[in-house]
């Protein structure tokens, strides 16, 4: 969403780990126990950057744009990148520790340089407060409103504890069980991925810089 508000060059979310920029990794836990995780291959999601900077520039005469990274790539990075990142009880990365931006930022002006000789300012930034603070629009209201109510009449009128209020179709209102959105031997919430060929996943490729692949 903020990358297609923000009219993002090229966006890259967990959902796009797969085909060629997907790997796997054997790691051994504290217990010894050998386990295989999928890992994102970052030299070729450095290479894709650094494809659709030169396309801009080369094609578009843009030597400038807006390249969005998912927080939750941070949990495909190789082990060698998550050395010395605090862990909860559970094992989880703390995300905001790995500097994802920052990372990647250096990692494609360097790529950047050696494929075309010149240097090319790159600027990572760990988007927060300021995708937060535009002023809201009617639907904002709506939303915040029906959320607001619907916590409300979830307790006084329906009785209902550990749930989380949400909305569909005309904002009708739906109460979720905690049960059903954290897993169990994680004790985190279940990530929702957006799947790959749908019409909201193919609503961001039509709206990025082409790359011819």
């Amino acid at each position: 969403g903020a990358a297609i508000s923000g009219e993002a060059s090229l966006v890259i979310s967990v959902e796009d780990v797969h085909g060629r920029y997907r790997d796997e990794e054997q790691i051994t836990d504290a217990s010894g126990r050998t386990q295989t995780r999928a890992i994102m291959q970052v030299d070729e999601v450095v290479g894709r950057i650094v494809k659709t900077m030169r396309v801009r520039e080369e094609n578009e005469g843009k030597p400038f744009g807006v390249i969005v990274l998912a927080e939750g790539l941070a949990e495909y990075l190789p082990s060698r990148h998550l050395e010395g990142i605090p862990r909860d009880d559970h094992g989880h990365i703390s995300i905001s520790h790995v500097q994802l931006g920052r990372m990647f930022a250096k990692l494609v002006t360097d790529e950047f340089q050696r494929q075309t000789g010149r240097t090319r300012k790159v600027v990572g930034l760990q988007l927060g407060y300021e995708a937060r603070c535009a002023q809201p629009h009617a639907f904002d209201i709506m939303l915040g409103s029906q959320l607001g109510v619907g916590a409300y009449r979830a307790l006084a009128e329906r009785g209902l504890d550990g749930v989380m209020v949400s909305v569909s179709g005309q904002l009708d209102l739906n109460y979720v069980p905690f049960g059903d959105l954290i897993d169990p031997n994680t004790l985190v919430t279940v990530v929702r991925y957006v799947e790959r060929g749908s019409d909201f996943h193919r609503l961001a490729r039509f709206l990025e810089t082409f790359v011819n692949e």
